[in-house]
C-alpha cells in the first residue's frame, strides 16, 4: 500500500546533544533536544522518501499488471508486492513520527491531516473502482466473478472501506475488484493506535491503545512492529545516534540492495498475505519475513541520510519530477487493479497482445495523474473541509509548540 501519510517536508531543523523536559500534547513529559543542529528531514531525505515510495507504489502495479494483463513480466521485477507494502509501513512510521513531533502538536490537527490526506484520495478512488467494475459488468466479455476476490456486495462494504475496518480481526471485506485497499485497514489502524499513546497521555493512552489494539484484533496489530521501525528510524536519528563515518553509512545502504535479495530469495516461502489470518505458525513465519524486509528498508534510509549529508544528492529538475510523481502515487496504488480489471475484462486478448500490457500499465500511470490532480494534490482543501468539521484552527494559526 502506498504511503498515505507523506508530507513534503522542507528540511526541519532538530535540536540535539542535551535533553530538557517539555509538556507533550497531552499534559506528558517529553525530551526537546538541544545543541546541535540536525536536519532529519532535510531536503535529500525527503526526495528519497518520495522515491522509496514511488517505487513501492510501482512495484504493486507491476505484480498485479502480471497477473492480469502482462503475464510474461518476469517475476524478478514483478515479484514484490508483499514487500513493497512493508517498505510502505516504514515509510509511514517515520513520516507520522516526523509530522506527530514537528507539525501536529494536538490530537484535532493530527486527526485532521491524517483524515484530509486518506479521504483526498480514497472517496475518488471507491467511485473509480466502483465504475470500472460497472463497465466490466455490463461490457465485459470475461466476467468479474471469475476472479476469486471479486465481491459484489459493494452496499454492504461500503462502510467498512469507508471507516477503514475492512481488516478487522479475521474478516477482510473487498469493495468490488479492489483489493489493494486493504492495507488501508491496516495504515489506518495503525495511525489511530499511535494517535492513542502519543496525545492521550501515558496512563490513559496506553489504556486506550491497548484496547484499540485488541478492537483491530491480533491480524492487524500482528505487523505493527514493522511500522513501528520507520518510527523508532525517525526518533534514533532525531536523537542524534547516527554517528557513522559518511563512507560507512554508503557502504551500508549500498549493502542493503543485495541483503533484501539474499532474504527474499532464502525465506520468501515463510510470507502469508497480511490479509489472511492463517495459522498461529503461518502468522509467525510471515511476520519475521516481512520484519527482516523491514529491517533492511529501515537501515536503508537511516544509512542514506547520513550518507547524504552535507550533499546534493538530487538535481533539481530530477527531484522536481520524482515529487511530481509522488504525488500521484496513493492514487495510482488505490485505482489501477479495478482498471487493468476493466480492460482485461473488455479486452481479453489484451494478455496475449505485445503491447497490450505496456499499453494497459501507461493507461493506468496516465489515468491516475489526471485523478491526482483533483484529489491527492488538492490535500489541502480537504484539509480545509476536515478542519472546519473538526473545529480545528487553520494550519498558520496553529500553535507551533505543544508546550
Amino acid at each position: 500500500m502506498p504511503n498515505p501519510s507523506h508530507e513534503h517536508g522542507a528540511g526541519i531543523v532538530i535540536e540535539t546533544q542535551t535533553r530538557a523536559a517539555s509538556t507533550g500534547p497531552s499534559g506528558t513529559s517529553r525530551g526537546t533536544l538541544r545543541g546541535t543542529k540536525i536536519r532529519v528531514l532535510d531536503p535529500n531525505l525527503s526526495i528519497y522518501l518520495d522515491l522509496l515510495r514511488l517505487v513501492a507504489a510501482f512495484e504493486v502495479v507491476l505484480g498485479h499488471a502480471r497477473h492480469f494483463v502482462m503475464p510474461g513480466l518476469p517475476g524478478f521485477i514483478s515479484g514484490h508486492t508483499g514487500e513493497a507494502v512493508a517498505v510502505f509501513f516504514v515509510l509511514s512510521g517515520f513520516v507520522i513520527a516526523f509530522v506527530a513531533e514537528e507539525k501536529e502538536h494536538s490530537l484535532r490537527a493530527y486527526a485532521t491531516a491524517r483524515l484530509s490526506r486518506l479521504y483526498s484520495v480514497c472517496l475518488i478512488a471507491l467511485l473509480v473502482g466502483f465504475a470500472c467494475d460497472m463497465i466490466a459488468n455490463r461490457f465485459g466479455v470475461v466476467p468479474l466473478r471469475t476472479h476469486s476476490f471479486y465481491d459484489p456486495a459493494y452496499l454492504a462494504n461500503l462502510p467498512f472501506a469507508l471507516t477503514f475496518t475492512n481488516e478487522l480481526w479475521f474478516s477482510h471485506r473487498v469493495f468490488g475488484s479492489n483489493e489493494p485497499y486493504w492495507s488501508l485497514g491496516f495504515e489506518a489502524a495503525y495511525y489511530v493506535i499511535f494517535a492513542a499513546f502519543f496525545y492521550l497521555g501515558r496512563i490513559r493512552g496506553a489504556l486506550i491503545g491497548v484496547l484499540l489494539m485488541i478492537a483491530f484484533g491480533p491480524k492487524v496489530v500482528a505487523y505493527m512492529p514493522i511500522w513501528l521501525f520507520g518510527l523508532l528510524a525517525y526518533r534514533f536519528v532525531r536523537a542524534g545516534r547516527v554517528t557513522l563515518s559518511k563512507w560507512l553509512a554508503l557502504g551500508m545502504f549500498v549493502a542493503t540492495i543485495p541483503a533484501y535479495f539474499l532474504v527474499k530469495r532464502t525465506m520468501e516461502h515463510w510470507a502469508w498475505p497480511m490479509y489472511e489470518p492463517g495459522s498461529a505458525s503461518e502468522l509467525a513465519r510471515s511476520f519475521v519475513y516481512f520484519a527482516l524486509v523491514g529491517v533492511v528498508i529501515t537501515i536503508n534510509i537511516v544509512a542514506f541520510r547520513r550518507a547524504a549529508e552535507g550533499r546534493t544528492v538530487f538535481p533539481a529538475t530530477l527531484a522536481r519530477a520524482i515529487r511530481w510523481l509522488a504525488g500521484a502515487s496513493f492514487t495510482l496504488y488505490l485505482i489501477h487493479q479495478p482498471f487493468l480489471i476493466m480492460l482485461t475484462s473488455l479486452f481479453p486478448g489484451l494478455r496475449t497482445h505485445l503491447l497490450g500490457g505496456p499499453v494497459a500499465i501507461g493507461g493506468a500511470v496516465v489515468l491516475a495523474l489526471l485523478i491526482a490532480e483533483v484529489s491527492e494534490r488538492r490535500k489541502r482543501v480537504f484539509q480545509r473541509i476536515v478542519g472546519s468539521l473538526l473545529g480545528a484552527p487553520p494550519r498558520h494559526e496553529q500553535p507551533k509548540s505543544a508546550g
